[in-house]
Parts: structure tokens; sequence; C-alpha cells
């Protein structure tokens, strides 16, 4: 389980399967799955009302990143639909900034978290990643008016079955 920092009202988990090793022509796509809203450990004071939430992936120090080579990026959501879940959410991508991959998260009206549902989002991306993320929500107990919140989670290291295999049925 990663433990986000207290000051973030919604509980996230952050997993990273590193991309198998593949022949030099290949590009190695490296899997991440970020869960919103799973709370087994019961932290979190529901309901939270959510009308955002943004997720910086820090490139590996030691990693070796060609300048001018585009980032590989897949994105799934998966979330049940149902009342009160943000009806719609929409999924932007930023690579601009080189040392850092930066995804947003926005349900079409925000969604009230209850702990009765999760939101996963899946993320295949060629750049090694880092460990410490950054996570923004723009959150509130309750029905009240969404604020910005701030904190770092860790990336911990997942193993894959072959089901999960990036690039694998």
């Amino acid at each position: 389980m990663t433990s986000p920092d207290s000051a973030l009202l919604l509980p996230y988990r952050l997993e990273h399967t590193p991309a198998p090793a593949t022949r030099p022509e290949e590009t190695a796509l490296h899997r991440v799955r970020l869960t919103v809203g799973d709370d087994p450990e019961g932290r979190t004071a529901w309901p939270v009302r959510c009308a955002r939430i943004a997720l910086a992936l820090p490139t590996a120090h030691d990693a070796v990143v060609r300048t001018g080579e585009p980032v590989i990026l897949r994105t799934r959501l998966d979330v049940r639909r149902g009342p009160g879940r943000g009806r719609q959410w929409l999924v932007e991508t930023g690579t601009t900034d080189p040392t850092t991959t930066l995804l947003t998260l926005t349900p079409a009206e925000p969604a009230g978290f209850d702990g009765s549902w999760t939101l996963t989002l899946i993320l295949d991306i060629s750049t090694p990643l880092g460990t410490l993320s950054r996570i923004t929500e723009d959150t509130a107990p309750g029905d009240g008016p969404p604020q910005r919140r701030a904190g770092n989670t860790t990336l911990t290291t997942a193993t894959a079955t072959p089901s999960e295999r990036v690039g694998e049925p």
C-alpha cells in the first residue's frame, strides 16, 4: 500500500511494473497503476468530493532518455458508472518537461468518493520512472467546495502476472 501525504484527502495506491527486457529495436513500456478511493486501513473520512487529480511522475535519475525522442504513453481509465462518480473522466497527459510526465484526471462533474468504489488509471510509458511522485487534488470533505491539496507518494514496485505484462493479451 502506498502511503500518500496526509494533506491529501483521498487514498491513493501507486504501483509500478518495470518494463520487461526487450530487443534493442523495441521500445520497452513500464506500467503504472494508480488506484484512487481504496482505503483498506480506514484512514479516510468519507465522503470526499473531487473535481480534479493531477499526478506528476518523475523520470528516474539514472535514466537515459534521448533528447527529441517522443515519450510513448497509453492510458486506460477504469471506473464503474453510477451516480456521483463524476459521470465521465477526461485524462490529459503532458510530456513537455523531460524530467516529469504529468497526468490530469478531470471528471465531467465533481465525483463523490464514499469508499464504495474506486477509480483506476493504467498507464504504459516508455520513460523509466523515479520513485517519488507528486499528487495534486482538488477535493473537499463532504459536499464543500473543492480546494487544491498536494502531497507526495511513493511508487511501489509490483510484479506482473503474465496477463498484466505490457504488450501481452
